[in-house]
């Protein structure tokens, strides 16, 4: 049975690894619980947001909205930064990042200054995840040690 188990973990684990380096699909898509409240419809706080991933012409993007009905805000899936650093990478005009925490969550960071590339410092962050548990277990801190691994 021991040796079962090992061949089994052994047999999983290349999967498991490398399971983020694939193309984002429609499992994104969802309700999130957040970390911190944030603005929802007519500016009253809300702690969840509706993700859905799909093709916006040719182009890979992330709706994110406070409603079924809200106006979504719009990230674009970034190909190359997502194959460098092996996990979903999205980034929108105004400066927001998103990136993949697990297969059910995703942080959401600014930095602080626009042309700092170590993402040390930032202005916001939020953590995203359909699972309540994880957010309930999220801090800013952990949010921070995250980025600074990848």
């Amino acid at each position: 049975m021991k040796t079962f188990l090992k061949f089994l973990v052994v047999l999983l684990t290349p999967s498991l690894l490398f399971s983020q380096n694939e193309i984002p699909t429609e499992a994104i898509n969802g309700t999130y619980h957040l970390l911190e409240a944030e603005r929802g419809v007519g500016n009253k706080q809300t702690q969840t947001k509706i993700f859905q991933y799909g093709l916006f012409g040719d182009t890979k993007v992330l709706a994110i909205a406070a409603c079924g009905k809200c106006m979504p805000a719009i990230y674009t899936y970034k190909e190359a930064e997502s194959k460098e650093l092996g996990i979903h990478f999205f980034y929108n005009d105004i400066g927001l990042f998103v990136i993949t925490y697990d297969n059910e969550s995703f942080v959401m960071l600014k930095l602080s200054n626009k042309e700092s590339v170590d993402f040390t410092d930032f202005s916001f962050s939020n953590f995203y995840s359909k699972n309540k548990t994880k957010v309930d277990a999220m801090t800013q801190q952990k949010i921070k040690e995250y980025i600074l691994s990848i």
